[in-house]
């Protein structure tokens, strides 16, 4: 859900593929229509009609036999989605409202156009523009990195956030130890610390601090755009890309992407003024990694967890920028066949929300279902056949990105390619 008046600056430097040649096509009630097809953004087609006009189609709604048509351009095509340089939004066109104050009970409530957050102090309005303005730059980001993310707020029609005056109060309501924030996947809210910010009181509400910094709001809003990949991606591959946007260089509600390489040196240097870059965490530990194992190792050895966002950051960037052409073609097309997937569940999901509804449909004590004879419920994904089958998925997909090389050979080229940038790993 996108709401107007919210501009989005976006240049691109590089285009993908060719539109394929007019065709037929039906949408779900049965409408047919000539076009051609353009591409795919997200869950959104974009036709090209014979006029040359371009109109985009929720890819959902069109009749099933056409929604394979289309994943199957998708998987046909060269996986270099378009790189942007600059991402951002206009300052101007941020709204960034109160939506209540309750000074007693510390909860104050703002909105922007697509997120809601709560904080336990009150904001300054140039505290709170520059929030609104990183997490609708962020929002923005995320729609046009060539990973085919298509960010979906609640059923509301925003993103929710919560930011907790103190750590204290951050870990009593579930963020982990030594956590700089965390996004909570059920509730589908992410909270942050006001010390993860840098954020001081002055007089009754707070501002900027000296050391304000945005990486950890954007870590976390990156996971929150990504919500319905979390369950099929890797850990390293959901810490590395929000690392890789959080080290992004932002400035005015801008993401410099074209300056990645920037960023890639501050974030080491930020290490080095910490402790020191620290060593590669071994591939062949790391891609095996749970959330659950990450947690327990983020809790009870924080400066092996340093390990593993630096070196899931690493290999994000490495994927990005650094392996073949330098293009990411193999990371666009790992994200391709990982959508392959969500996008099955989602359908099945919903299918099944549908049968749950038939008459005959009934549900037990035991939060199972029956039914009487002559339904068929939709047939289940193999993603979800057995307790081994997201494990299994998982390491079929790896090999999209190794590429016929094993873990040591993959290090080994990641070693040569930082050493060419000057960094010694």
């Amino acid at each position: 859900m996108t709401r107007p008046g919210l501009l989005a600056v976006v240049l691109m430097v590089s285009s993908a593929g060719g539109a394929e040649p007019p065709r037929g096509w039906r949408t779900a009630d049965g409408r047919a229509f000539q076009a051609e097809i353009a591409g795919v953004e997200g869950a959104k087609v974009i036709f090209r009609a014979s006029d040359g006009r371009r109109s985009s189609f929720p890819l959902e709604q069109l009749a099933s036999e056409d929604q394979l048509v289309v994943e199957e351009w998708r998987r046909k095509r060269p996986a270099k989605g378009e790189m942007p340089e600059v991402v951002g939004v206009e300052t101007a066109d941020i709204r960034a409202e109160v939506v209540s104050e309750d000074q007693r009970n510390e909860k104050f409530v703002y909105r922007t156009q697509h997120f809601e957050f709560e904080s336990q102090g009150k904001f300054t309005q140039s505290l709170l523009r520059e929030v609104a303005r990183n997490f609708e730059a962020t929002f923005e980001l995320l729609k046009v990195l060539p990973w085919g993310i298509d960010p979906q707020p609640d059923s509301e029609g925003y993103f929710r956030a919560r930011l907790l005056r103190t750590r204290l109060v951050y870990e009593a309501e579930g963020g982990p130890k030594n956590s700089g924030g965390v996004y909570l996947r059920q509730k589908k809210v992410f909270m942050v610390p006001f010390d993860s910010i840098g954020l001081k009181l002055v007089g009754k509400s707070y501002a900027k601090d000296l050391d304000f910094d945005t990486s950890t709001l954007v870590h976390e809003l990156t996971h929150q755009m990504m919500h319905s990949w979390l369950g099929l991606l890797p850990q390293w591959v959901i810490e590395g890309t929000a690392e890789y946007t959080g080290a992004l260089p932002l400035k005015l509600g801008r993401f410099r992407v074209s300056s990645a390489k920037t960023g890639l040196r501050d974030y080491l240097e930020a290490f080095k003024r910490r402790r020191g870059v620290p060593l590669a965490y071994p591939l062949e530990d790391l891609f095996p990694i749970t959330n659950e194992t990450w947690n327990a190792i983020l809790e009870k050895e924080p400066l092996v967890a340093g390990r593993l966002y630096f070196t899931s950051f690493l290999l994000v960037y490495y994927f990005m920028h650094l392996d073949g052409a330098g293009d990411g073609e193999l990371f666009q097309r790992y994200f391709r066949e990982v959508d392959t997937t969500r996008r099955e569940l989602e359908a099945y999901f919903k299918a099944w929300e549908e049968f749950k509804k038939l008459p005959g449909v009934v549900e037990r004590e035991d939060g199972g279902y029956s039914w009487k004879a002559g339904l068929t419920p939709p047939e289940q994904p193999a993603i979800l056949a057995s307790e081994g089958a997201r494990e299994d998925f998982q390491k079929r997909t790896l090999q999209i990105l190794l590429n016929g090389r094993s873990e040591e050979e993959l290090m080994r080229e990641i070693r040569s390619a930082y050493t060419r940038l000057g960094v010694r790993l």
